[in-house]
């Protein structure tokens, strides 16, 4: 016999359920239409009843209690307002009435609603001298109103007991309904006991050897197939299943190749490069390194730990939540090894990519270690021989100035309007050129770590009213709208020299002023930043856009902006820099369009700042 399929007791069920729906809702829509017709034929008539008998009470109450013609003529409105109300009701017992005994109650009840309301009009009419009649009329209008009760109360009788007659049709009818449907629930509960164990030999235990045989595939027992049987559709599914299985065989065979040679293809990439490479998962455990970065560690010491100078670097890369990479010498870190010989200290520059957590993956960090020992040689030289080079030319220089003042004050013999002329000339090129030599000296000394910065907790508001104080009189003596926007109290302290950070306010405030659009305001402010940092920048609107290229180096030494002529030498925005990096924050401009935001970042005061409130220190290279 063909196995019990898995579609044909679905049939079965949803047959069983029609049948029971399609019972309750004939019963229920039969129950309901008796419902209707009770409040349709029976309800509505006892309420208007009871409507027209409160309408006479209110009538009756009004004006069958006066003892003269005068008080029933001075306020016939209610009569008009209750009057109506009987009328309407009468109408409605009337609709409401079925067979001819019942119609000549009500054809009784309307002669009689016609009299009273007759009898009242002519009440309305009567004078005072009309006593006699209005004795008559009230008595007739008792009557009247006896009359209609007892033939209005003998329709609310009629009604009530159709009321009650329906009712008890409608509870027997439902009782029925209950025992047949009490009797249709166990036969679908038979079938339903029938059709389940019939599903469950024909369909569940076919399924429960098929999951056995999923689950030996997913532990690679792609030999193991499916059992085909069961109905048509089981059939097919073990059929389909174990084609998949072998055809799963065969990817993960190639692609156990694929990645196999995909690994030895990754070593040689990571063996053939110069460089120490590592990579490390998000606790800084090393995963892999290539075997430079294997020789570095034995050489510094560390085994399968990363050093604890690149460890910061990955730790400031997950606390600015971006990768740190590029050529600035600021970042480069010293790696002392303890056994080598006399020589320059090793440094490397750390390149930190993050790896994202796809394909699989566990999420971490690589970090390249590019060899910069001997461009940070190069950079020291550099710097010395700048150093040397100011010194050595500042003297002279210094020299031909003062013989220069010395002969524009004519002391030594006057002189002519054209000698005059070349002086003066000369003496501008000699104060530009120390002012040149006095950026380059100072640029060299904190570039070779011999400027000295005192660290105080200090308040934003402070350093954001010197900068005003000291740089604000520009704007408002040449009518620029300036303003310093009051910081938010809640700001935190921070770590800074003030002396150095309004110098650099005042660099932004300076390069503001001359590439601003006239008219236009400058804005200082601060704020808190959800990275450690308060941010003190400077917002203008510029002549011209600032491109993302020039942005990028508008902090190197001596660039200057093509097709702007105003004066200066190119290195205040690299001295600001270098001031960032000396407080352990950052510089930076922000554009969008033709608005331009130059911005400084101090970091927050906490306990484990690394030098304690008050003390100098010297600048460290590589805290960027």
């Amino acid at each position: 016999m063909k196995r019990w399929s898995f579609v044909s007791g679905l049939r079965v069920i949803l047959l069983l359920i029609l049948v029971l729906s399609g019972y309750c809702v004939w019963t229920a829509r039969g129950l309901t239409n008796d419902l209707e017709r009770i409040i349709a034929e029976n309800y509505d008539t006892i309420r208007a009843v009871r409507d027209m008998r409160s309408a006479m009470t209110h009538i009756n109450a009004r004006y069958l209690t006066s003892r003269s013609v005068e008080k029933v003529a001075s306020s016939p409105g209610t009569f008009e307002v209750e009057s109506a109300v009987i009328l309407e009701r009468v109408a409605t017992i009337r609709r409401s009435s079925s067979g001819s005994a019942e119609g000549a109650q009500v054809e009784r009840i309307q002669t009689l609603v016609d009299e009273y309301l007759a009898n009242y009009r002519q009440l309305f009419l009567l004078t005072p001298e009309d006593a006699e009649r209005f004795g008559i009329l009230i008595d007739a209008l008792a009557r009247g109103t006896e009359d209609m009760g007892a033939r209005t109360q003998e329709i609310v009788d009629k009604n009530e007991r159709a009321i009650f007659a329906r009712r008890d049709a409608a509870v027997s009818r439902g009782r029925r309904f209950g025992w047949t449907a009490l009797g249709i629930a166990a036969f679908s509960l038979l079938i339903y006991i029938y059709t389940s164990v019939r599903l469950t030999q024909g369909v569940f235990q076919p399924l429960r050897r098929l999951r056995d045989s999923i689950q030996q595939v997913r532990a690679r027992q792609f030999d193991t197939l499916a059992p085909i049987e069961g109905g048509e559709e089981l059939t097919q599914i073990a059929t389909s299943f174990n084609h998949m299985a072998g055809e799963l065989r065969a990817y993960l065979a190639e692609s156990d190749q694929r990645v196999v040679e995909a690994n030895r293809l990754n070593r040689a990439i990571l063996e053939a490069l110069p460089y120490p490479i590592y990579i490390a998962d998000e606790a800084f455990k090393v995963r892999l390194k290539n075997p430079r970065a294997a020789a570095l560690s034995t050489a510094l010491k560390i085994s399968d730990e990363l050093p604890a100078a690149v460890r910061k670097c990955i730790d400031e890369a997950a606390a600015r939540g971006c990768e740190l990479i590029g050529d600035d010498l600021h970042r480069a870190v010293e790696l002392p090894l303890p056994d080598a010989p006399a020589g320059p200290t090793p440094t490397y520059l750390p390149q930190v990519f993050r790896m994202a957590a796809d394909a699989g993956a566990t999420p971490g960090w690589a970090v390249l270690l590019m060899d910069v020992t001997k461009l940070r040689q190069f950079d020291q030289a550099k710097t010395k021989a700048i150093s040397t080079l100011g010194h050595e030319v500042k003297t002279p220089v210094t020299s031909i100035r003062m013989t220069l003042h010395l002969l524009l004050e004519e002391k030594i013999g006057p002189l002519t309007p054209d000698q005059r002329e070349l002086v003066e000339a000369g003496r501008d090129d000699c104060e530009r050129l120390l002012v040149v030599l006095q950026a380059l000296l100072e640029l060299a000394q904190f570039e070779g770590g011999r400027v000295h910065m005192n660290l105080n907790p200090t308040a934003p508001a402070d350093l954001l009213t010197q900068a005003e104080a000291m740089h604000g009189g520009a704007f408002r003596g040449s009518g620029t709208p300036f303003a310093a926007e009051p910081p938010p109290p809640t700001l935190p302290l921070v770590q800074a020299d003030a002396i150095h950070v309004v110098r650099v306010l005042g660099n932004f405030l300076s390069n503001a002023a001359k590439y601003r659009t006239p008219g236009t305001p400058v804005t200082l402010r601060a704020e808190e930043r959800a990275d450690g940092f308060v941010r003190l920048s400077v917002r203008n609107l510029t002549k011209r856009p600032l491109a993302e290229a020039e942005q990028a180096r508008v902090f190197d030494p001596f660039y200057r902006r093509q097709g702007e002529g105003a004066e200066g030498t190119g290195l205040g925005l690299t001295i600001c820099r270098e001031i960032a990096v000396a407080h352990g924050g950052r510089v930076g401009v922000w554009s969008k369009g033709a608005q331009v935001e130059f911005y400084f970042d101090l970091r927050i005061v906490s306990s484990s700042a690394s030098h304690a409130p008050g003390k100098s220190h010297p600048l460290l290279r590589g805290a960027a």
